[in-house]
């Protein structure tokens, strides 16, 4: 339950995985870092687990972490660090409202940590329920390219291109970025830039902070005189003042906003099909935007040299406002967008594999409480509880957790049923990395690389395939 007016915390935290499949790969490190709203760091935590017997490990990703650890089955279970892992937040975060701190998160780790609490019987929301919010700091970065340059230290290479890399953003501001791509170490990272930001350019701070939250988002887009969105696309910085100008009512976490650089008295005269072909994701005159996670934008008033971006943008800041004020006023263009959004959204395929299930409903009130029955129970009672599940999702999740975790707790049937399924994930093709690809990949890596250390690294993965082979 969100605590009304009580303080904020963050939890910063980052992930290193399998591979690089939101769906099919598997977390098995989460490094956290606990701090009050001035950024002072109050707890930490780091959970590592053994790889799940029925995903290939990706060489290239464990060539970036190196967490072969995960490979020798002397870590937690997956399912122990699930549970860990969401009961430290819940205590950390008990008596203030956290704010959910990642880089690059909210397309990837917060993409994971959802999949992965379901997969586990948890629930899946909780960096943006009961109080909490989420911050992609990659998008601060982004504000900070546009905006803040003459305040923060911004990476760019030789060609002034502008480089995204935490990394590279660390380096740049005098953070060591040694021991970086440990999940912990990349927290710290988080920490040290979350500082200079809140010190250097608070106003990106604090517009980022309003933007963690779906209604925080929406004010954004909806300042007056307007907004200003500050993206790095390609490596290129690209400033836009835009306004609000239509809402989907049957998604709501999508927005519609205008380039104000464009005339908004031609709309009006559009068609629907004309004015369709205005509505896109990038290099449109009006654009969509999800307000559910975290964007570049700030109110325009507390950009420093406005007047000099939108001089670059061969546009008046008088010009701006003029367009602003007019679509502001305009509510049947408004609905008119609102309306051709909701009718043409696209429709996706129904989910083949219970893995990219996550957003295929929620849990019933009677399988919620199953869950965690289930949670309090010792394996053998697990066992006897699968059947009890509503949704067919979580029987074969549940069935899957007692056979990885305690095989000898459940009926030979259903062990045998579980052979089956990973003799299927390890040497089948699907939309998941199967043992054969993975050989090859390591095969050719190992003739490239003259790193010792890799080398090593490689070798241990190439037994460990080795035993799966034999799964």
């Amino acid at each position: 339950m969100s605590l009304l007016n009580a303080e904020s915390c963050f939890i910063f935290t980052d992930t290193e995985t399998s591979g690089l499949n939101i769906n099919f790969s598997q977390i098995i490190q989460v490094g956290s870092i606990l701090s009050n709203d001035s950024i002072e760091v109050e707890d930490t935590q780091d959970l590592n687990c053994n790889l799940l017997p029925w995903v290939v490990p990706s060489p290239e990703a464990f060539l970036v972490h190196r967490r072969v650890e995960s490979l020798v089955g002397k870590e937690l279970s997956h399912y122990e660090m699930m549970l860990k892992l969401r009961q430290e937040w819940l205590d950390w975060s008990s008596s203030r409202n956290p704010v959910f701190i990642t880089y690059n998160g909210h397309r990837f780790d917060e993409e994971l940590f959802r999949r992965q609490f379901y997969w586990c019987l948890l629930p899946s929301y909780i960096t943006n329920t009961e109080g909490a919010s989420r911050l992609d700091l990659m998008y601060t970065f982004q504000l900070i390219a546009n905006f803040f340059s003459h305040c923060v230290q911004v990476p760019r290479n030789d060609e002034g291109e502008v480089s995204l890399k935490l990394t590279d953003w660390a380096n740049q501001n005098d953070i060591s970025s040694e021991g970086a791509h440990d999940a912990l170490n990349d927290c710290y990272l988080m920490v040290e830039l979350s500082k200079i930001v809140k010190d250097k350019a608070g106003a990106a701070w604090k517009a980022s902070l309003k933007g963690s939250s779906k209604g925080g988002n929406l004010n954004l887009i909806q300042s007056e005189p307007f907004a200003m969105l500050g993206e790095v696309f390609r490596k290129k910085t690209f400033p836009s003042p835009i306004t609000f100008c239509g809402q989907n009512p049957k998604f709501t976490n999508e927005v519609a906003v205008l380039d104000l650089c464009c005339n908004p008295d031609e709309l009006d005269e559009y068609t629907d099909n004309e004015l369709l072909e205005q509505i896109g994701t990038s290099g449109t005159a009006i654009r969509k935007l999800k307000i559910n996670r975290s964007l570049p934008i700030m109110p325009s008033d507390q950009i420093p040299n406005l007047k000099e971006h939108l001089e670059n943008m061969n546009v008046t800041q008088n010009k701006v406002e003029e367009n602003a004020f007019k679509i502001r006023n305009n509510v049947n263009l408004q609905k008119r967008i609102s309306e051709l959004m909701a009718n043409n959204q696209i429709s996706y395929p129904e989910p083949k594999f219970v893995e990219q299930s996550v957003y295929a409903g929620f849990a019933s009130k009677a399988d919620e409480l199953w869950m965690e029955r289930f949670h309090s129970e010792d394996w053998n009672k697990k066992a006897t509880l699968i059947n009890g599940f509503e949704d067919k999702r979580y029987k074969e999740l549940a069935e899957r957790l007692v056979c990885s975790n305690s095989p000898n707790s459940i009926s030979t049937e259903a062990n045998s049923k579980y052979k089956l399924f990973l003799k299927e994930r390890i040497h089948s093709k699907g939309p998941w990395l199967d043992l054969k690809g993975a050989k090859e990949k390591t095969d050719k890596l190992l003739l490239e690389t003259k790193d010792d250390e890799d080398k090593k690294i490689l070798e241990q993965l190439k037994d460990h395939l080795k035993s799966m082979a034999l799964l």
